[in-house]
Order: C-alpha cells, then sequence, then structure tokens
C-alpha cells in the first residue's frame, strides 16, 4: 500500500481510462463495517462500465484530514473525474453516479467534489472555509442501506415499478425463500439486487431482506424472491431454477404462499419439485 494524499493509504487505485488533466473526485464514505460491500459494487460497476464519466476508483483506510469521529468509524471511496473546470459535467456525473451507488450521510446530506489541487494543498489548512468545489444534495432516497446494520426496519425492498407491471400478478404471488449465514447476508443482498436491476431474474417481481432489527438473534438472515401467479407449478418451478442458477445458491430453496390455500414448492435433491399443499387459509395474504 502507498501513501497518499486522499487519505493516509490507498488500499485500492484502480484505472482504466486516460486520466484527464486538473480533475477531481466525488467522495463518499462508509460506516467501517459497510465498506466492504459497497467497495465490492463500486468495482463491479466501474470494471463493467456503468460509472459514466469516472476513469478511477480509490477506497482509502482513513479518512483524509476530517474529524477523529469520521477517521475512527467511517472510510472512504473516492470516484475520479475531470477536468475539474468543467461544472456541468461534473455535476452529471456526479448524479450518474448517485444513481448507481446511492448514498447518504444524514450529518451533512451532501455528496462533495474536491479537486487534486485541493487535496495536495489542504485547503482548508491555507485559510479557505471549504475544501471541495461542487456538491449535490442527498437525501436518504439516494442510499442503499446494509442489512446487517439497519435497525429501524424489518425488512428492505427493493422494487422496481416496470417490472412489476410488467408481469402483473397481482395478489396470486408467492416467494422463493433464501436462507443466509449472517455474515453472508449483505453480500448476498448486493448481488440479488444487481441482478434483479440488470433483468437477470425472470419472473421475479420485487425481493425482500430480512434486516438486523427483523432478524432479532438469529443466526442468519432470508431474501425473499416474489413470483408469481402462485398456483401456477409451472411457472413457479421455471422461474426458481432460473433464480438458483443465476445466483448459484446451493442450499434448500422453498416457495410459500398465502392466498386461498398455502403451497410450499421445494427443491429436493434431485433439483425436481415436490410440492406440499397445507389447509386452505382463507383471507390469509402475507407478503
Amino acid at each position: 500500500m502507498a501513501a497518499d494524499n486522499d487519505g493516509e493509504y490507498c488500499e485500492y487505485h484502480e484505472i482504466l481510462y486516460e486520466t484527464p488533466d486538473k480533475s477531481g473526485k466525488w467522495m463518499q464514505f462508509y460506516p467501517v463495517d459497510e465498506i466492504d460491500v459497497k467497495w465490492e459494487r463500486a468495482k463491479d460497476l466501474y470494471r463493467t462500465g456503468k460509472l459514466k464519466g469516472i476513469y478511477a476508483i480509490k477506497r482509502g483506510i482513513k479518512c483524509p484530514r476530517t474529524s477523529p469521529t469520521l477517521q475512527k468509524y467511517f472510510q472512504p471511496l473516492f470516484f475520479y473525474c475531470g477536468p475539474a473546470y468543467k461544472e456541468e459535467e461534473i455535476m452529471q456525473y456526479g448524479k450518474d453516479l448517485l444513481k448507481e451507488m446511492p448514498y447518504h450521510m444524514a450529518d451533512t446530506g451532501h455528496m462533495y467534489y474536491k479537486t487534486n489541487e485541493q487535496s495536495e494543498t489542504d485547503t482548508r489548512c491555507i485559510g479557505q472555509e471549504t475544501n471541495y468545489i461542487y456538491n449535490i444534495k442527498t437525501t436518504p432516497e439516494n442510499f442503499d442501506p446494509i442489512p446487517s446494520t439497519n435497525t429501524t426496519d424489518k425488512f428492505i425492498d427493493e422494487i422496481n415499478d416496470e417490472i412489476k407491471s410488467k408481469y402483473n400478478v397481482g395478489l396470486n404471488v408467492g416467494k422463493w425463500i433464501q436462507y443466509y449465514a449472517w455474515h453472508d447476508i449483505d453480500a448476498a443482498w448486493e448481488n440479488a439486487k444487481k441482478l434483479y436491476r440488470e433483468r437477470e431474474l425472470e419472473g421475479i417481481v420485487f425481493m425482500k431482506v430480512s434486516t438486523r432489527l427483523g432478524a432479532g438473534e438469529k443466526k442468519n438472515g432470508i431474501i425473499c424472491f416474489y413470483c408469481g401467479p402462485a398456483d401456477s407449478k409451472e411457472e413457479v418451478e421455471r422461474y426458481g431454477h432460473n433464480l438458483i442458477q443465476v445466483i448459484c445458491f446451493k442450499k434448500t430453496c422453498h416457495f410459500n404462499t398465502f392466498l386461498f390455500l398455502k403451497l410450499t414448492y421445494i427443491f429436493n435433491d434431485s433439483r425436481s419439485l415436490d410440492v406440499v399443499i397445507y389447509a386452505r387459509v382463507p383471507d390469509a395474504i402475507n407478503f
């Protein structure tokens, strides 16, 4: 690892494109227990060319010249773009970045852009009030919550209105359920979101994941993949087979629905589908 102006050390620095002159970077700061998941997502987006205008990304070990609290509990990600004097382009790159890497810090409410020159001279040390030149206001809606650290919601939803309207299954829906060890749930959820947003999960209308609040004292978490019509064994089986192949899920995967009958579909060891029909449960719809 090498010393760096943007953080005491640079853990990873990846450049795939030509570096513009007089550039800078958009900065995002994450809690240390979330940074690994966010860094993996940033690398995947960068390597697949989805970070428009971003020519390099970097993960720092420490936050650059910030408060002791931020230094201790947060680590930075840097997204390089330029030239810095082209404000309209830089602002658009930042807005595009937020679409791919949702981000929000409650205490600042902004994402900031800092020039490389400011990093080298440390603008605050030479009397200037700010050490950035551009900023974009963010809201909680700009942030993808992390399941293992979320203590405000029992479940986190991932719903795309376009996908939902495409399948239009209404209430005749159920869910494939996958169980993950608690230390794997964040990475599994990031992967599921990526595949869902890229339309790789055939038939999946929307998804949910359990959180730290929802799991309580349990040692594992669940991801629910909703699809339908729930009473169509053929379609449910096809969507389930595609799901476990795309997700590369190796454990038991089962499908539950509460409509007028409670149906449970279970993939057995040979990956064929067994069906269990329980007692009629009138007016019980559980999403």
